[in-house]
């Protein structure tokens, strides 16, 4: 608690402040409206969504929103990488079966090809010397 008089912290459970006596003052809780919280400097106390019910609040404070605030930021900012993870994996699988494709089915399709300009050329090569007979 902070003494209204003097400004000593102390203690909660203190009936006056210890440096200048002055007694506690019993301070009611007020409800803020969201603009009212967002600007208040000091402790808040947030209950459920539907009200206050036993055991369901927390208490807030400028710290907490901002660790809170920083928590939520990284976890959007690794949901992203995630996301940038999943379209590099993507891209990774498409350019590995291009690339197993490249490597075992171009040499079979050029194979093919030399076998056909060699039948090419073994019948070019008969067709002229049986032509000139």
């Amino acid at each position: 608690m902070i003494c209204k008089h003097c400004g000593l912290e102390y203690p909660d459970d203190m009936e006056a402040c210890p440096g200048c006596g002055t007694p506690n003052e019993d301070v009611e809780a007020q409800v803020m409206s969201e603009e009212e919280r967002d600007a208040f400097e000091g402790v808040t106390i947030e209950t459920g969504r539907e009200g206050p019910r036993d055991g369901d609040w927390r208490v807030y404070d400028r710290e907490d929103l901002r660790r809170q605030q920083e928590k939520e930021a990284k976890k959007a900012k690794w949901r992203g990488i995630w996301e940038l993870v999943k379209m590099n994996a993507r891209l990774v699988l498409v350019a590995a079966v291009l690339l197993l494709g490249v490597v075992f089915l171009l040499p079979t399709l050029l194979g093919f090809a030399l076998v056909g300009v060699g039948a090419i050329l073994v019948w070019t090569f008969f067709r002229n010397f049986f032509i000139r007979w």
